[in-house]
């Protein structure tokens, strides 16, 4: 019997969708294992859950007493050491990030709401922009590119960045969470979404509408954005339109 969704949802939220043995990011490849099986009496509860990529869960469930094969199994006990401590590390990670997140100024500027338009000069507040509140608050950051892209860091905040691919529509970026965030530093062009997960795994989509650059006769540097922050914990913004 699998494990109810809420269950399965804080699993993926304390460990950042990371395998809890080999620590890679799976994304969508990682499955909630039983560390005692329910075939043996194990519950469908959150401290018998334990979050695995495809590779380390056929490690795991090589070794079955029932028809031998390997030769040292992982016991329930190791399983739950690994994963506590993974979720701890996490856990530190995210309290830093958070952190850095209630060290900013108040007066960065700010929009509240899940869904809007901002405008502002991104050489003012080194260039930071701060989006929704609670769980679903992102600090972004910005710096000049051009007339036509625009830097935005994971530096300083409490972000990782990602761009959808040229030309992509909001509706189809459904798997938010595969994107490539590895880079501290993206580089959006007009019209390009650039997509921001921040420390309680929430994502939030940004499509640049507007840059302008005062070393290329505009008056001033000014930076035009519609964004759309999923707060329910999910991947996928085909609904936000």
């Amino acid at each position: 019997m699998s494990f109810p969704k809420n269950v399965r949802f804080e699993a993926m939220i304390a460990c950042h969708r990371h395998c809890c043995l080999c620590h890679e990011r799976k994304h969508t490849r990682i499955m909630c294992h039983h560390i005692v099986h329910d075939a043996d009496g194990g519950p469908n509860d959150f401290n018998n859950c334990i979050p695995l990529c495809p590779d380390c869960h056929a490690e795991v469930t090589a070794y079955n007493p029932r028809h031998l094969f390997g030769v040292t199994p992982y016991y329930p006990e190791e399983l739950r050491r690994r994963r506590d401590d993974w979720y701890a590390v996490i856990k530190r990670r995210s309290n830093e990030l958070a952190a850095t997140l209630h060290r900013r100024p108040a007066n960065y500027p700010h929009s509240i709401s899940i869904h809007g338009t901002a405008a502002f000069n991104y050489s003012h507040f080194d260039g930071f922009y701060r989006l929704g509140e609670g769980n679903c608050e992102f600090l972004t950051r910005w710096t000049k590119g051009s007339d036509r892209s625009i830097h935005c860091y994971s530096d300083g905040t409490n972000v990782s960045v990602a761009l959808a691919p040229k030309n992509a529509l909001l509706q189809e970026i459904t798997e938010a969470g595969r994107l490539h965030f590895g880079s501290r530093v993206q580089s959006p062009q007009l019209g390009q979404f650039a997509v921001f997960e921040n420390h309680m795994c929430r994502y939030a989509a940004v499509k640049i509408l507007k840059i302008q650059d005062n070393t290329r006769a505009d008056a001033e540097d000014l930076l035009v954005f519609e964004y759309w922050i999923l707060e329910d914990g999910s991947v996928d913004f085909s609904s936000e339109i």
